[in-house]
């Protein structure tokens, strides 16, 4: 029998960590899903740290080796990271993002699919356009496919935050999906740690984190079930589970 699975579509190095690094752990932790991630870009118009830790070339490789150190603290299956440029994806035509991201879901055969709400929480350009990307691949599927329900990944306006509180959130009413399992922070933490080059971001979010602590990290990740395929589906207060419903 497969092993159930849950695809993660972002635009840059530290996204997954940041956004699902909760969910993630959990699933992997308590083998209930593998878990697969896309990376669009590998963060190369992003700083280098302070001081830096390595040239502004060398940057695409630090920063793509800092993502597959984090995801292997995690617990992701398999990586795979693309070439587009960092602060670009929105030039690229959605069609072609659409295709990779088609066949992907074709190789990987996920039951779930996650990706950024359509503000990209930070409202970043290349999180709207891996979100929008992702949003048409779903719904342009066929009906043989693997994929049974997407999210979108998000904030609770409601949630108490670090130092910063995200540029977009959403209401509690607005959010279907909670997951929740603080004993994951501490991982959470590790693979936000792994980021070396960003300390200064995860600093900023996380405070206390790159000094050791994991006090600040979220013990819950929030999403919005933006589609489904299951008969008569219908939620009852809120999912705790991506594979609520699934048979």
């Amino acid at each position: 029998m497969k092993k159930k699975s849950i695809l993660f579509v972002f635009a840059h190095p530290d996204d997954e960590t940041f956004a699902c690094g909760i969910s993630i752990s959990k699933y992997s932790e308590t083998k209930t899903a593998s878990s697969y991630l896309l990376c669009a870009t590998k963060g190369q118009a992003g700083k280098a740290g302070e001081p830096p830790l390595c040239t502004p070339e060398e940057l695409p490789r630090f920063r793509e080796q800092e993502l597959r150190d984090a995801c292997a603290i995690l617990g992701f299956d398999q990586v795979d990271v693309w070439e587009y440029q960092d602060k670009f994806l929105n030039t690229v035509p959605v069609d072609e993002l659409v295709t990779r991201i088609h066949q992907a879901i074709h190789q990987i055969q996920p039951e779930i699919v996650v990706t950024f709400a359509p503000h990209g929480i930070s409202g970043h350009p290349d999180h709207l356009a891996i979100s929008h990307a992702t949003t048409q691949a779903v719904l342009s599927l066929g009906p043989d496919t693997s994929v049974r329900k997407f999210y979108y990944a998000t904030r609770s306006s409601d949630e108490g935050f670090g130092s910063i509180k995200p540029p977009f959130t959403d209401p509690i009413e607005s959010i279907t999906t909670i997951i929740h399992a603080p004993e994951y922070m501490q991982k959470v933490a590790d693979a936000l740690r792994a980021h070396r080059t960003q300390h200064l971001s995860v600093e900023r979010v996380f405070p206390g984190v790159t000094k050791g602590k994991h006090d600040s990290v979220p013990p819950s990740n929030h999403y919005i079930l933006a589609w489904h395929s299951l008969p008569n589906y219908t939620i009852q207060g809120k999912e705790a589970d991506f594979f609520a419903g699934l048979a």
